[in-house]
């Protein structure tokens, strides 16, 4: 499996882009500015996107993405995420006054489709099996754990420090880990307030763990992430560094 990091900042500026991983050609897990990275000819190879909550920072370039390829794409696009997101799209985004609703443009084959997913679900998306893994943030969110048949890697998506994802991973054993730590320690209350996570909740989640991942963090604030890697360092025996972006992740074959 091929992860393509398209956007893993907290925030933008030059350079620094927002959540958005694109997995192997089809996939995308999350929508955030990073897909403007991508080509024409990689959007219109895009099959399927799954959403971990509706924060604009992560679906912002689903509309744009969907304005560019709409009149150009011979298959749709389809959107995976629970409940609240799927109504947050479709009353806040794609309602013809934020932008069009795709769900209907072109009529006669429109390019979104739109499917729920329950929390606590797993399901056939593309070649991988996905499963949802809880969240806990502000806005409803779940993390996801994606599984090829030969490689898997979990992600948190926005979250706090929250012991129920962490016993999932741990049952599934993923190879890799993605996980969200935005702020310093001296910056937990704040942390705490807004659903994230720093690094010495970084260091309780992986004592939840009985065996030794890979472990990349991201989702920075923009001008903090030396501190943040620096303070996420001292995991020994686990080894934990930062996404860039535009890095290639090739996770290796169980």
């Amino acid at each position: 499996m091929k992860i393509d990091i398209l956007g893993c900042s907290g925030g933008i500026g030059p350079g620094l882009h927002t959540t958005a991983f694109r997995v192997d050609k089809h996939l995308l897990v999350d929508a955030g500015s990073g897909v403007g990275t991508l080509t024409l000819e990689q959007m219109l190879d895009i099959r399927s996107v799954i959403i971990t909550h509706a924060h604009i920072d992560h679906i912002l370039g689903l509309p744009l993405m969907l304005a560019t390829i709409y009149d150009q794409h011979t298959h749709p696009v389809h959107v995976y995420a629970s409940s609240s997101v799927i109504s947050a799209l479709k009353d806040h985004i794609f309602n013809w006054t934020i932008w069009p609703d795709f769900t209907q443009l072109p009529a006669e084959r429109p390019i979104l489709q739109l499917h729920t997913v329950d929390p606590d679900s797993e399901l056939e998306i593309e070649n991988y099996r996905i499963t949802t893994l809880p969240a806990d943030h502000p806005s409803p969110a779940v993390g996801y754990l994606v599984n090829d048949g030969q490689s898997s890697f979990a992600f948190t998506g926005d979250s706090g420090y929250h012991p129920p994802f962490w016993h999932q991973v741990n049952r599934h054993q993923p190879e890799l880990i993605i996980v969200d730590i935005s702020f310093t320690d001296d910056a937990r209350e704040l942390a705490n307030d807004s659903g994230h996570m720093t690094s010495s909740q970084l260091q309780q989640a992986l004592a939840l763990l009985d065996y030794t991942p890979d472990v990349r963090i991201t989702h920075l604030k923009a001008g903090f992430e030396q501190a943040i890697s620096a303070e996420c360092s001292s995991t020994d025996p686990i080894h934990v560094a930062p996404l860039h972006h535009g890095e290639i992740l090739n996770l290796p074959k169980g």
